[in-house]
């Protein structure tokens, strides 16, 4: 290989290492946020996306006591609708009993009367 060609494939590849270089470069570039301005603006963004979260979970926590509480009251007023509901059946299955003894009675009446 003479000189000529040996300087040829040097500069070559100096030249594609340049290249590749500048495109690397430009890559990191395109990555990479503006500078200190965007480190602020996306420092501020992110308190306030914080701030959001928390106050997303206190009205979470509010959603949950309001739920809890609202369900042990409809759990108690649905155990006392039971106990009336079972409370009115003993005494609808009472005058039913009393019903028929009534009607026994006066059947009996009607056939001592009838006979």
């Amino acid at each position: 290989m003479g000189r000529t060609e040996l300087t040829l494939l040097i500069g070559s590849a100096l030249f594609v290492a340049v290249i590749i270089g500048w495109t690397i470069h430009w890559f990191y570039e395109r990555m990479r946020p503006a500078g200190p301005v965007a480190s602020e603006e996306a420092t501020a963004r992110m308190r306030a996306a914080e701030a959001a979260q928390i106050a997303a979970e206190e009205q979470l926590d509010a959603l949950q006591r309001e739920a809890r509480n609202t369900q042990s009251q409809l759990q108690a007023e649905l155990e006392a609708a039971m106990a009336g509901l079972g409370n009115a059946r003993r005494e609808a299955e009472s005058w039913h009993q009393e019903a028929d003894a009534w009607r026994a009675e006066v059947e009996e009446l009607r056939q001592k009367h009838g006979a």
